[in-house]
């Protein structure tokens, strides 16, 4: 049970659902919220130096456009995983910096989905999210060719609300469910189920998950992404670091 697709139990941060009947979308109420809208970008972090390398992305994006960054890597004067935080996010900011600390086959920050719930557009930095999110729900940070090509788009989109608004109609057709326990209910009823047989077996765990998840970093000098190379750790036969070498 892993947040990997190719799984046998997906257990991931949220779940889409498409919507059995299609409802309404208030572009009066977005209308509203957008011309109260400031400050182009927010980007919440914790960890400073990850194998992604957003820190550098975003080092580089910021000498094409203001991005504020707070927690733990910038100015902390608000919690970035509380409600009334991204509240403030969404009256203030156009766009949330949702970026993975690692860039491996379908990991999602869960920030992706948070932010979701709010009138601001997500811009990710990590896999290919075409079956882990609504289609249209957020903006790739990866398919421009430089930073500089992203604060150029982003600068467009918020100064137009026709292009803005378009990254909100998904919510006509699809629901986001955030995860509570429903990947436990899974693994529970699946045990207990006559039908279930064994589906997939690894001889070597730790193989079947670094070469199997692709993971990858940018590299600022080629403003491209490059395979990520795992630190040389001695593994023993229990999975665990050897303790010699780790």
């Amino acid at each position: 049970m892993t947040y990997r697709r190719d799984s046998d139990i997906v257990h991931a941060y949220a779940k889409v659902e498409r919507k059995k009947n299609p409802t309404t979308f208030s572009s009066a109420r977005l209308k509203m919220v957008w011309k109260g809208k400031k400050r182009l970008a927010i980007w919440p972090v914790g960890h400073c130096n990850t194998s992604s390398k957003r820190e550098d992305f975003v080092r580089e994006l910021r000498r094409h456009m203001p991005v504020d960054v707070i927690g733990k890597c910038g100015r902390s004067s608000c919690s970035p995983r509380s409600h009334s935080c991204y509240q403030q996010f969404e009256r203030e900011y156009f766009f949330h910096l949702s970026f993975e600390n690692s860039i491996c086959k379908d990991y999602v920050t869960e920030k992706l989905y948070a932010t979701q719930r709010y009138d601001i557009v997500p811009v990710t930095f990590g896999a290919k999210k075409k079956r882990l999110a609504p289609p249209g729900s957020y903006i790739d940070a990866l398919k421009f060719s430089s930073p500089k090509f992203l604060a150029d788009y982003l600068k467009k989109v918020a100064r137009n609300f026709k292009l803005y608004r378009r990254y909100f109609t998904w919510r006509r057709k699809y629901n986001v469910v955030p995860w509570s326990s429903y990947s436990y209910h899974k693994l529970c009823s699946r045990l207990y189920s006559a039908s279930f047989v064994e589906k997939s077996v690894y001889t070597d765990l730790v193989k079947w998950w670094k070469n199997g998840s692709n993971c990858r970093v940018w590299n600022r000098s080629t403003m491209q992404l490059s395979p990520y190379t795992y630190p040389m750790t001695a593994i023993n036969y229990t999975g665990t670091e050897d303790p010699k070498t780790g």
